[in-house]
């Protein structure tokens, strides 16, 4: 059987795969995570509950994907995030971060955090980030695009002026619409087929979602640079050549 990945337009299989590593000083919120993950399927769950036992629990259970929190008992997630790419952990970093946080999401994904949940979460999103960072981890989508003189990661959704003094956090749709332009350039793709990629086989979704979608995605991009990246016409969206 296979399964719609929510937030990505990708399917893949639905029995889940990897082992994961709960980082968290609430012992009823990694319990329960522990228990909802066994359920869909992931047989190897680890927790931790501090910094310390957080870099031995790494060294031992060589988890897949790590589900981290911003503030631990005895030092800060997005350190910790940190030390771990220092170290060359590069497989994916899911933050759990507190509502109205927009500074401590950038500086996670600039520490080298992959995605990010807000608290108090739903499970069934946090669910499908992490199978879809795992599927994104095998599909090697850490690879770094020049688009307009901008930089592009589409492993953490990060679109940053050349010299890091501009950014804006993009939500995985936005994310992975510039990733498909970008593979795409120097060709037009066509408003339906960004539809089927981006969406899926979704019912009751029009070709207005995607013009929605790239509408708001014009509107961060005029946050770094006054150069329209993405161009219309009549057959659909492009990315366009700039000096």
């Amino acid at each position: 059987m296979k399964l719609q990945g929510l937030d990505t337009g990708t399917v893949w299989d639905s029995t889940p795969t990897g082992r994961l590593l709960v980082i968290d000083d609430d012992p009823f919120l990694r319990a329960t995570l522990r228990e909802q993950f066994t359920a869909e399927g992931f047989q190897d769950v680890f927790e931790a509950e501090s910094l310390i036992e957080a870099f031995a629990r790494i060294d031992d259970s060589n988890p897949d994907l790590v589900i981290l929190d911003i503030r631990l008992p005895d030092g800060n997630g997005i350190e910790i995030c940190r030390k771990l790419r220092e170290r060359g952990f590069a497989k994916p970093i899911i933050m759990l971060t507190g509502q109205n946080a927009e500074d401590d999401i950038i500086s996670s994904l600039e520490a080298g955090a992959n995605d990010y949940v807000i608290k108090p979460m739903r499970m069934g999103e946090l669910l499908a980030r992490v199978k879809s960072q795992l599927w994104q981890h095998k599909a090697s989508d850490t690879a770094r695009f020049s688009i307009g003189g901008l930089s592009f990661v589409p492993a953490n959704k990060l679109l940053k002026s050349p010299d890091d003094a501009r950014k804006v956090i993009l939500t995985e749709k936005e994310s992975t619409i510039l990733k498909y332009l970008y593979r795409a350039y120097p060709n037009c793709v066509p408003k339906e087929e960004l539809l089927a990629e981006v969406w899926g086989f979704q019912n009751g979704l029009s070709t207005h979602t995607v013009e929605t979608h790239i509408y708001r995605l014009r509107q961060k991009v005029k946050r770094i640079t006054t150069t329209n990246i993405i161009t219309t016409n009549a057959l659909g969206y492009s990315l366009c050549s700039v000096p």
